[in-house]
């Protein structure tokens, strides 16, 4: 697998320590809200890089997985949109610096989501294999290039800044891996001693490289097909609103009435509402009937996400409270394969959900 983008940070039209890399008032105008924080897919951001260096057609070379792209569908579908495994990053300053972090911590991300996306296809066990080791295998040859060709970078405050970032993102991306599809490597995962020590020929620092987000966790039952994740330690189930519930109401409301987000003669918003705020979600709780498709109920999940710690397709399953229009009942995967950026309707959903 070609890492293009990481690549051309050291060998290619992205050098930190090129004459025209400091470029403040071009990365002033040109950095979108979608380069740096995509909400919907991690596409958002590699669309948005095309833009910005569209004078740079290297960047955007195939990577070598184009071909399983092209194989048919699984059952199993999920946008990567967020780091699997946490990493700590130098907050950018200068609009340049801020160029290079968004650009290395989503491509990353991006690279994640591309082999997610290639192992669930419908592929044999080998060439899940060979896709996964040819990860490890790219991201360990372009830490050894990095840690034999060190000294001879130019160095400059940009460097300084951009190398470690660039370090962090590699190492991310290849943990990423090797935690998802632990059956599909060829020797044991790597550790610091490896990475830093013999490879990048660094002292070993006092990090843990090992450790996961909740995004992993979701992604990881997805590939499980675990159903009946329980929560340790606390019993109790809530979503964990942590916003206005008066504008919770209100932004319901309106959804009720301009998308038809309940069946008004089964549910009422006061239910939903009380549903989504509770504390310690029983048995006896009101069940929530969609008036509305899946597609866009599953839309509405992904965009409301941010205001609750715990409201996501596994905890709706979990609750055994909500019914799909047709009134079956809804399970995670019906939510993730029902997962639409664009469900009917999106431009007044947007709208009203801004009130949030």
């Amino acid at each position: 697998m070609e890492l293009t983008i990481f690549k051309s940070i050291i060998y290619g039209d992205l050098k930190p320590w090129a004459s025209d890399a400091v470029n403040e008032k071009f990365y002033r105008q040109n950095l979108s809200a979608k380069f740096m924080k995509p909400t919907q897919t991690i596409n958002e951001y590699y669309k948005a890089l095309k833009e910005i260096h569209k004078n740079k057609p290297n960047l955007f070379k195939e990577d070598g997985l184009e071909i399983y792209l092209l194989q048919a569908d699984t059952d199993i579908s999920h946008d990567i949109l967020h780091p699997l495994v946490e990493i700590q990053l130098e907050e950018p300053i200068t609009a340049t610096q801020r160029f290079y972090h968004y650009l290395l911590l989503n491509e990353a991300t991006r690279l994640s989501d591309r082999v997610f996306k290639c192992v669930n296809k419908d592929i044999g066990e080998i060439q899940k294999k060979e896709i996964v080791q040819n990860v490890v295998k790219s991201c360990k040859d372009l830490l050894l290039r990095i840690g034999t060709d060190q000294d001879s970078f130019t160095k400059t405050d940009l460097t300084a800044y951009v190398v470690p970032q660039l370090i962090t993102n590699v190492i991310r991306f290849l943990k990423e891996t090797e935690k998802l599809y632990p059956q599909f490597l060829s020797e044991l995962p790597s550790n610091k001693n490896e990475l830093y020590g013999e490879l990048l020929q660094q002292p070993i620092p006092d990090i843990d490289i090992d450790k996961t987000t909740p995004e992993f966790e979701t992604v990881n039952n997805i590939l499980l097909g675990i159903d009946d994740y329980k929560f340790e330690k606390d019993t109790r189930l809530s979503f964990g609103f942590t916003g206005d519930t008066t504008k919770l109401k209100s932004t319901l409301s309106a959804l009720n009435i301009h998308v038809e987000l309940l069946n008004e003669d089964k549910t009422t918003v006061e239910q939903l509402v009380s549903v989504l705020t509770s504390k310690d979600l029983k048995i006896g709780a009101p069940q929530i009937h969609l008036g509305c498709e899946t597609t866009q109920f599953s839309y509405i999940v992904s965009k409301m996400e941010q205001h609750f710690s715990n409201f996501n397709p596994t905890t709706i399953e979990q609750s055994n409270l909500f019914y799909s229009k047709k009134g079956t009942d809804l399970k995670r995967n019906n939510l993730y394969k029902n997962k639409n950026n664009y469900p009917k309707e999106q431009d007044t959903i947007d709208d009203i959900l801004r009130q949030l």
